[in-house]
């Protein structure tokens, strides 16, 4: 199947890349963090192990398939990781992709998850070629929503007891933005 090569995508002061093996370090810890155990996907406990395989496997094989395409936020100055991003295409859904994402904890209140799906919005639409993106958004994570208005999506409604996470029912507000 494949999709597009791996790229680099940059505003300057972030930059989005493909994971890389020395990532496994800040991202065992980031993912540590309850706010992104509470609204993300990630195994819990997440492990190095968990890590390692993530960064080293998961990420480059998805990205060869062309389902999913895993970048790494890192900070252009400094060099240190500040979260995830990530563009998975809707099987099924031709021309859709859902984008998910998290800050590292130090990273937040900076607009950094905000900027990072501005980047990967306009490499989706301009390269990938999609024609609509969505969020699923737990509708109590009011940092996730405002990186959706602060991105341009919007609601289109809320579909009740959709997704079963950790053992608890939750509902997902939809956000969409479709290529202008």
């Amino acid at each position: 199947m494949g999709g597009p090569p791996p790229v680099e995508l940059t505003d300057g002061r972030l930059l989005l890349r493909p994971w890389r093996p020395d990532d496994a370090d800040w991202v065992d810890a980031v993912c540590q963090d309850p706010e992104i155990q509470r609204w993300t996907r990630i195994p819990v406990p997440y492990t190095r192990v968990d890590a390692e395989w993530f960064v080293t496997e998961f990420a480059s094989r998805a990205w060869e398939r062309g389902e999913e395409f895993h970048f790494a936020v890192v900070d252009v100055a400094s060099g240190q990781g500040l979260g995830s991003v990530a563009l998975v295409l809707v099987p099924g859904a031709p021309g859709v992709g859902e984008v998910g994402y998290y800050t590292a904890p130090a990273a937040r209140g900076r607009g950094v998850a905000a900027d990072s799906v501005g980047l990967l919005v306009d490499w989706a639409f301009d390269v990938v070629g999609l024609v609509r993106l969505e969020l699923h958004i737990d509708p109590r994570n009011t940092g996730s929503l405002a990186v959706a208005r602060r991105c341009a999506f919007e609601l289109e409604g809320v579909l009740r007891s959709r997704t079963e996470h950790r053992g608890e029912r939750r509902d997902v507000a939809i956000h969409a933005r479709l290529r202008p």
